[in-house]
């Protein structure tokens, strides 16, 4: 019942904001949205299982998201998933949620470039 109202909830959310579907999810992570007008770079990422946890990489890009929009979108929408910010700047934002930490880093911006990577803490 738990995952069916936190998928319900993200659903609704994401489709209030305007910012992603519910069947939008970056591949190798079980509950990051993936920003409309983003595409994923294809064979660069992966998924590293390990007994405490996974590793777990995606590259995204945009010609059409500035690098404000795509931070603020995942900002609120990381927010509302129950990730807590420990750090926000121009290149990299930091998120932490129960044992992992989610890192985003801005690669480039134009055309908009960003590497997520997620790891036990």
């Amino acid at each position: 019942m738990r995952k069916f109202f936190i998928l319900f909830f993200s659903s609704s959310l994401f489709l209030y904001a305007g910012g992603a579907s519910a069947d939008e999810w970056l591949p190798n992570f079980e509950d990051i949205p993936k920003m409309e007008k983003t595409y994923v770079v294809e064979d660069d990422g992966f998924v590293y299982s390990q007994p405490d946890g996974k590793i777990a990489q995606t590259t995204v890009a945009s010609d059409e998201v500035t690098r404000r929009q795509f931070q603020r979108f995942y900002r609120d929408a990381l927010d509302e998933l129950g990730w807590k910010k420990i750090k926000d700047d121009s290149n990299l934002q930091i998120f932490t949620r129960g044992g992992e930490e989610l890192k985003i880093e801005i690669i480039t911006t134009e055309p908009l470039s960003a590497k997520f990577t997620v790891a036990p803490k």
